[in-house]
């Protein structure tokens, strides 16, 4: 990677400037409008087969004597796929109205954000690796999902050649720090979407992660997350 853009990923300090309301609601509207393509694929993806299981369902019954048990079978799996994609709608529904408070842990709180991201920034040049294994400690969810989505939108935007774009993390008792790390990928360019959505810049992901009370830095092409760890729920 050459100097220039080793200078342009370090742009950004740790403190970050005063910060208006406006500017957080603006940042988190910018990066839900950009997730917007990823998240309608996950909410309708469970839907998807129900129509092939029906056709499949529709089959037997015209059958002249009509296999029931396989048809109940087949009844059972829409029921299941009808279940699964109303669990994904509710959760997809708090990326926009995040609950307060809700927790998750730090692994999968990235493996979900990377599950969302990982095939959008492919088609676009970029690789993104997921080296966060096995770990349990529990941070705010709605401070990882926006933070951590934000700050991967926003390096991707400044980058302009392919890139691998690696997370990994190391956790304390008190706090887990999550690492982004950029290097290059080899040459070529990067192949970008004409969605009429604006591009994140370093200033909305500190409003973001001043408004949630994240630590934050970057440099040369490093960004650093830091997220305070909540204690476990008591065993009742």
């Amino acid at each position: 990677m050459t100097p220039q853009k080793i200078n342009a990923l370090s742009k950004g300090s740790t403190s970050a400037p005063q910060i208006s309301e406006q500017q957080i609601e603006a940042a988190r509207y910018a990066v839900l409008r950009r997730l917007s393509p990823c998240l309608h694929h996950h909410m309708v993806r469970p839907l998807q087969p129900i129509g092939l299981i029906y056709g499949v369902m529709h089959h037997k019954l015209c059958a002249e004597k009509p296999d029931l048990p396989a048809v109940r079978m087949e009844a059972d799996k829409i029921n299941e796929f009808a279940k699964a994609a109303l669990a994904e709608c509710a959760d997809m529904g708090t990326w926009l109205a995040p609950e307060p408070g809700v927790l998750t842990r730090l692994d999968s709180g990235v493996r979900e954000c990377v599950g969302l991201l990982a095939s959008m920034l492919h088609f676009c040049g970029f690789r993104l690796v997921n080296e966060v294994d096995e770990m349990p400690v529990r941070v705010q969810k709605g401070a990882l999902r926006m933070i951590l989505m934000a700050a991967l939108l926003e390096m991707s935007d400044l980058l302009e050649e392919p890139a691998i774009l690696t997370l990994s993390a190391t956790a304390s008792k008190d706090e887990a720090v999550l690492l982004l790390q950029v290097s290059q990928k080899g040459e070529g360019c990067v192949d970008r979407y004409d969605s009429a959505c604006r591009k994140l810049v370093w200033a909305d992901v500190q409003a973001l992660a001043a408004a949630e009370n994240v630590g934050l830095s970057r440099q040369d092409g490093r960004v650093t997350m830091t997220f305070a760890c909540e204690p476990a729920e008591p065993v009742h």
